[in-house]
């Protein structure tokens, strides 16, 4: 009966102090919670290998894992990585969120209306340090707008103009806008397209009637003799044999209205003598 006792004393220490093992006064190591059954099914987390009584390998300690008790932890995870302290704030931009580990690089950006000025990035070093200085954001703005030729500008008169910052432009009397009146100042610090101010084209046709907005009409039946920017005027042209007509297009353009080539201006004499041969009147082809 004592031999028996005493083997199961040896038993004892054997499982409580065995060569280079853990000790199972670990488990009840106030810092570290004890396993529990059916742990992964309970809470879908995968706990390591339990290290009662066990040997871990090389690469592995006995430590707490903070969620399963005791358990055979890589020697990886009890080194995390070393990282940086929180990248330098900068007035009017952000950077990217944490974590800073050593190699992330951190990028930054502007608000609207700002430009940035230095390093786009920075790297979390191996010695825990940033590799540049944080840039800066400094405002972009556009310089005074320029002068458009038969225009009126409409702003407040500056030396700069904040990005987002919107202008006018009005046209003199008898000119047309081409292009939209709203100017704005964009983010890289120039204007958006400019418009023009398009000058009304003069007909140099005298003596023969043409087609202008669908009515034929003689040159003093158009107000001033004048057609606006863009529009079309339709001219009459005598056929190779002389005995028809047909016609041929034309528009103005900022001032010049082009006559076709084909068309041929007819003389005083044939305008006065011999009204009904000149070609605008006689029978089309």
């Amino acid at each position: 009966m004592s031999s028996l006792l005493f083997l199961a004393l040896l038993a004892v220490l054997w499982f409580s102090q065995g060569s280079g093992q853990v000790g199972v006064r670990n488990l009840t190591d106030p810092k570290c919670p004890l396993r529990k059954k059916n742990f992964t099914m309970l809470t879908g987390q995968t706990c390591q290998k339990n290290c009662e009584r066990r040997r871990c390998s090389k690469s592995r300690k006995c430590e707490c894992d903070g969620e399963c008790g005791m358990s055979c932890i890589s020697t990886d995870a009890l080194n995390p990585p070393s990282h940086c302290k929180s990248p330098p704030e900068i007035e009017n931009g952000s950077h990217e969120g944490g974590p800073y580990n050593t190699g992330r690089e951190v990028h930054y950006w502007c608000d609207y209306g700002y430009r940035l000025e230095g390093p786009s990035s920075l790297l979390c070093q191996e010695n825990e340090e940033w590799s540049h200085a944080a840039p800066t954001c400094h405002p972009v703005t556009c310089s005074r707008p320029p002068n458009i030729a038969e225009a009126t500008l409409v702003a407040v008169h500056q030396s700069e103009y904040p990005v987002g910052t919107v202008i006018y432009y009005l046209c003199n009397k008898d000119f047309l806008l081409d292009g939209s009146n709203r100017v704005v100042c964009l983010e890289n610090g120039n204007w958006s397209q400019l418009p023009y101010c398009r000058a009304r084209c003069p007909i140099t046709a005298k003596r023969s009637r043409m087609i202008y907005q669908g009515r034929k009409l003689w040159v003093y039946e158009i107000p001033d003799g004048l057609v606006h920017h863009g529009e079309i005027v339709t001219f009459f042209c005598r056929s190779e044999n002389k005995t028809c007509s047909f016609m041929a297009d034309s528009q103005c353009f900022d001032g010049v209205l082009k006559m076709p080539d084909c068309y041929d201006e007819p003389t005083y004499l044939q305008y006065h003598l011999f009204p009904k041969r000149v070609v605008s009147e006689i029978p089309a082809c």
